[in-house]
């Protein structure tokens, strides 16, 4: 197997991009994730390339990253996930939401309108499932 360096603010960009934690460098963290994918997508005992598969069919739409309708209001999605509207991204976070930058996160400006998910559908499912995401400190604070 081979793999390749990607480097994104944290762990919610690089979903929202519809890439997982890495087995190679970071077991713990995809063990965890493979469990919570487990439990939110309905399966058992699925492979890296398995979640591989589903992640690249749900990240792209003819070779332009692929935005899908928000599941539940926004509020109540679960934390870590990111959504877009207009040129601009958001990141949920504790029932708050916040405006991403590539320096970090900031509190949004009013409401946000016609925002759609950035998170693959089967990465919110994993989220919605327990697993916790490796947030920037900008949104923590």
């Amino acid at each position: 197997e081979s793999y390749s360096e990607l480097f994104f603010l944290d762990e919610a960009t690089a979903f929202a991009a519809g890439h997982r934690p890495c087995f190679f460098c970071r077991r713990n963290d995809a063990n965890r994730f493979r469990a919570a994918w487990e439990e939110g997508n309905g399966v058992r005992g699925v492979r890296a390339r398995e979640m591989d598969a589903v992640l690249h069919g749900e990240r792209l739409d003819r070779g332009k990253k692929r935005l899908h309708p928000l599941p539940t209001p926004m509020k109540q999605l679960p934390d870590g996930a990111m959504v877009q509207a207009g040129e601009q991204s958001f990141l949920i976070a504790r029932g708050r939401v916040l405006q991403w930058s590539m320096a970090g996160y900031r509190e949004a400006d009013g409401a946000i309108e016609n925002a759609m998910l950035l998170t693959p559908p089967s990465t919110l499912r994993v989220l919605s499932a327990g697993y916790r995401t490796v947030l920037h400190q900008s949104a923590c604070s």
